[in-house]
């Protein structure tokens, strides 16, 4: 593990902080390439792209310190120290949602088409995003004597499933199946929501190998949630991809 990928001077350089910019950075400059070819403006990349940068970040970090407010309300200083780590996909995913849907009323363009656009850049994001939890040491996975077992030293000397890696393999292979699914034509929606429906199934099998969070039903709570939104993906791609069963 490398938490800090490096110094300037005495001001410490987290990998986790990096990783985030590299991803940004290469979704960036993959989306304006592409963004002529599916009909949209680079500027509405350049656009979204501060938008998320902003509230993806802020989102990220308040679904966070929500769910670990115990530790937080103790510790508020900490709050803002995000280089270290400790941001929650769901938070950095809902925000900038929120914030696109009133991006696409002002300038008129489709929510749905400007989300099949950019789902295979937030897959691969998320994936380089996760390479940063492994150096950082987070979000590692329960004991297992497996070849697979790495010793996370900041946790204790015992091997554990480096869950980060597997996330972040199973996101690059989310980034590929999205961008071979838009070589086709689709039903408006189709790539976003099967961006979802991979992420979902992803997510919910990873959590049995994760140290798990209390939830409910024997199941943690990421499951919990995950599970009705896997519902409603898997039925509006299956809806839209087979017309007939509408």
């Amino acid at each position: 593990m490398r938490p800090v990928l490096f110094e300037i001077g005495n001001f410490p350089i987290y990998s986790y902080g990096v990783m985030i910019f590299i991803a940004f950075l290469l979704g960036i400059f993959l989306a304006q390439r592409q963004a002529p070819r599916e009909g949209f403006q680079k500027d509405h990349v350049y656009d979204v792209a501060i938008m998320t940068i902003i509230l993806a970040l802020v989102g990220a970090r308040l679904a966070y310190v929500f769910l670990h407010w115990d530790y937080f309300s103790q510790n508020l200083v900490e709050v803002f120290a995000v280089r270290r780590g400790g941001l929650t996909f769901y938070g950095g995913f809902i925000a900038p949602l929120i914030g696109g849907f009133f991006y696409a009323r002002v300038k008129k363009i489709s929510m749905l088409k400007f989300l099949d656009f950019i789902s295979p850049y937030i897959a691969l994001g998320y994936g380089i995003t996760r390479i940063g939890c492994f150096l950082n040491g987070c979000c590692y996975g329960i004991p297992t004597q497996t070849f697979l077992g790495m010793v996370f030293p900041a946790v204790d000397n015992i091997p554990r499933h480096p869950t980060q890696l597997y996330s972040a393999i199973a996101m690059f292979a989310v980034f590929l199946i999205l961008g071979f699914l838009r070589r086709k034509p689709q039903a408006r929606g189709v790539i976003f929501f099967s961006f979802i429906l991979l992420y979902g199934i992803y997510r919910f099998l990873i959590e049995f190998l994760r140290v798990p969070e209390p939830g409910y039903w024997g199941l943690t709570l990421a499951q919990n949630l995950i599970i009705p939104v896997v519902i409603v993906a898997a039925i509006f791609v299956l809806v839209k991809s087979f017309p007939r069963w509408k």
